[in-house]
């Protein structure tokens, strides 16, 4: 199984560099564009993607399989990989491309495991403004399969735009014709499938369980690790819900379709899941059925945390690195577990950040996309001087200094599931509280076992 390393080490930042952005050159602490489009074609497990660029467009597959996703079928033993490139060189920039292009999307669309192919390309190639729409389309019909067009944002989006991206592709142009709208039927639309690993899975089954608590169908998620064809049954849904990773296609499938859309916040913790609860408990008119399933979800949770919150979480101090979404409900939950969170750094652009309110600004200290050596500094010095004990992190998280961490998010390189474990919802929310009572536990073992006046570098 292929290994990398982390995108970024900061096993080595000068921890003395200026915080000035302008004199900071390093990278940014991000993923690209293209990762969050690879996201999205692993979370379908018969669509393959052809990207109009060089081949290290192949390479970029190792940042999702064999290292955040073990069931990640992006690339197999057989050549027959589901990302595929044109090997584009700068060298035929000049030349017409589309008839070439065709060929190849045509012999993908014809081959019997292909279900679906979605085409995008880099910037070098989109630059020049090929009419990649018209290229689809012509091939779709030539082939009797699918074949969408996938916007290519690589020079001023990260990996979050591109998921995003194509699940608007997929929302303009897939088929969506013939469907019989159910008022109890829901579909979700911006759910982040970020792997097919049994963590991601668990997640699906605890929005579907909670939904199917309150009488309602799910018709669809996008996405969730299934087929193709199975996307065309958010047509079925009366209601569209509208989650954080893909608010734009929901939109674009409620208008399509004509259910009602109902923007809905991630339910991660139990405060954030129980505002999208009795949020569909008003819009169904269901309020006693989300009262009495609320009761039941605590009546299990609640017990749990008996020890653990007086003598493992009260006042502690806790960092955060990853994306926006998952930074609104840790403040949430920190504080429901008498602990605080003190700062977060956002790895995603500032258009990224609507859903941090002004109350997370002022009572979370927070660095938004950042540069290596900023982001190193900020993050070592702020786990110093607040006396940060937990940081959950994805894995660019790597400092220098001993502090106990629950890897979460994209990327997750060394933390992995084959048991089904959630994050979401009141279920999500004990295994996660479980995850983070055991991290902060072993960490102090560790330290209690270090040789006094030992460098905790």
């Amino acid at each position: 199984m292929t290994r990398t390393n982390l995108p970024v080490s900061l096993s080595v930042v000068d921890l003395d560099a200026p915080l000035d952005g302008e004199s900071d050159h390093s990278a940014r602490v991000m993923q690209s564009y293209m990762i969050g489009f690879y996201l999205a074609v692993n979370a379908i497990s018969d669509v393959y993607a052809l990207v109009e660029g060089p081949d290290c467009v192949h390479v970029k597959t190792q940042f999702v399989q064999g290292n955040h996703d073990w069931l990640s079928t992006l690339t197999s033993v057989s050549g027959v990989h589901r990302i595929a490139n044109t090997a584009l060189h700068p060298v035929t920039l000049a030349a017409s491309r589309e008839p070439e292009l065709m060929r190849l999307l045509a012999r993908m669309g014809r081959h019997p495991a292909v279900e679906a192919v979605l085409y995008t390309s880099m910037p070098m190639a989109f630059i020049t403004g090929a009419d990649y729409e018209r290229v689809c389309r012509e091939t779709s019909e030539a082939t009797g399969k699918p074949i969408l067009h996938v916007k290519g944002n690589s020079l001023s989006h990260d990996w979050m735009d591109g998921y995003a991206e194509t699940l608007i592709a997929l929302a303009k142009q897939l088929d969506l014709s013939g469907g019989s709208p159910d008022p109890d039927k829901v579909a979700i639309v911006g759910h982040l499938f970020e792997r097919n690993e049994a963590d991601a899975r668990a997640n699906v089954s605890e929005l579907r369980r909670l939904l199917g608590a309150l009488g309602l169908e799910v018709t669809s998620i996008w996405l969730e690790g299934g087929r193709f064809r199975d996307l065309a049954r958010v047509r079925d849904a009366g209601t569209i819900l509208s989650f954080p990773y893909g608010r734009k296609a929901a939109q674009l499938v409620a208008r399509r379709t004509g259910a009602k859309l109902v923007q809905c916040e991630l339910p991660f913790g139990p405060p954030a899941t129980e505002r999208f609860l009795r949020q569909l408990g008003s819009h169904f008119g269901r309020e006693a059925e989300v009262e009495a399933l609320i009761d039941r979800e605590l009546s299990e949770v609640v017990p749990a945390l008996e020890w653990v919150v007086p003598f493992v979480f009260q006042d502690r101090r806790w960092g955060f690195v990853g994306d926006p979404h998952l930074a609104a409900g840790l403040r949430e939950i920190a504080d429901l577990l008498g602990s605080k969170l003190s700062f977060a750094v956002i790895t995603n652009p500032e258009h990224q950040t609507r859903g941090l309110d002004e109350t997370f600004r002022k009572t979370v200290e927070t660095l938004i996309f950042p540069r290596t050596r900023t982001y190193g500094r900020f993050a070592a010095q702020a786990i110093a001087r607040h006396e940060v004990s937990l940081v959950v992190t994805n894995s660019i998280m790597s400092l220098p200094i001993s502090v106990a961490t629950v890897e979460l998010g994209f990327p997750s390189f060394y933390t992995h599931a084959l048991f089904e474990r959630p994050s979401l919802g009141f279920r999500g929310f004990l295994a996660f509280a479980d995850s983070m009572a055991n991290a902060i536990r072993q960490h102090e073992l560790r330290e209690a076992q270090r040789p006094a006046g030992s460098n905790h570098g």
